[in-house]
């Protein structure tokens, strides 16, 4: 699926979300439109902005899990403009289907009528601000931390062994960032936040690792129910 610039402020207009374009209206990024206001109106100059484009394509989707805990884990080759940031890499991925759905559980997406929980976040309101980048190290602490805490009772066995199989597949990629959102940086009355989901699960979070080398995006949702 290709997702560019124009498509995202198509679909956002129609919503009727806010887009901060930099103080130039959605609708003038629609059309290509940079005004020049020294000039009149007779001599407006109009200036096509680049859209920048990138596809992603699914490659692998694993499930692990212990009892009630799991991770949902999907990969993603994709393909970009050279001058495009990571940022607007993963801003473009949490607006995409590839996101909102390629990346469902299977369960989910193969029986989408019946009633399991899915995301903690309303995929409509988050945004790539609502995301807190680390590099590996920081990632290995904020993992880490979680697993120190004091009021995990038996079931901290369970998370330690995804711990662990989460990092086995990782410890070979060093220059990558992270980026995650946790339900636990929310107010339990936050509108980014789904219900039932956001009070049903101990804890949600999810962790894109993005890497420019090999041109991978993987997603990890991380949740106990």
């Amino acid at each position: 699926m290709t997702i560019t610039t124009e498509m995202l402020t198509r679909n956002i207009a129609k919503s009727g979300a806010v887009l901060n374009l930099g103080g130039v209206s959605p609708f003038g990024h629609h059309l290509g439109l940079i005004v020049n206001r020294s000039q009149s109106a007779s001599c407006h100059i109009a200036q096509r902005k680049p859209f920048k484009m990138i596809t992603f394509e699914r490659h692998k989707h694993f499930e692990i899990d212990e009892n009630f805990q799991g991770i949902n884990l999907t990969e993603f080759s994709f393909k970009f403009d050279k001058d495009i940031d990571n940022e607007e890499i993963i801003g473009i991925f949490i607006r995409s289907e590839n996101f909102t759905y390629d990346s469902l559980r299977d369960c989910i997406r193969n029986e989408p009528d019946k009633s399991y929980l899915k995301r903690a976040f309303d995929f409509h309101k988050i945004k790539i601000e609502d995301f807190r980048k680390f590099d590996k190290d920081e990632l290995s602490k904020f993992l880490t931390d979680f697993l120190n805490d004091p009021d995990w009772g038996a079931d901290k066995n369970d998370f330690a062994k995804l711990l662990d199989k989460y990092i086995a597949m990782h410890k070979a990629l060093d220059e990558i960032d992270y980026y995650i959102i946790s339900k636990s940086w929310f107010n339990k009355d936050d509108d980014r936040l789904m219900e039932p989901e956001s009070w049903v699960y101990n804890y949600y979070f999810l962790i894109i690792s993005l890497d420019r080398i090999s041109n991978s995006l993987i997603l990890a949702e991380w949740s106990y129910d």
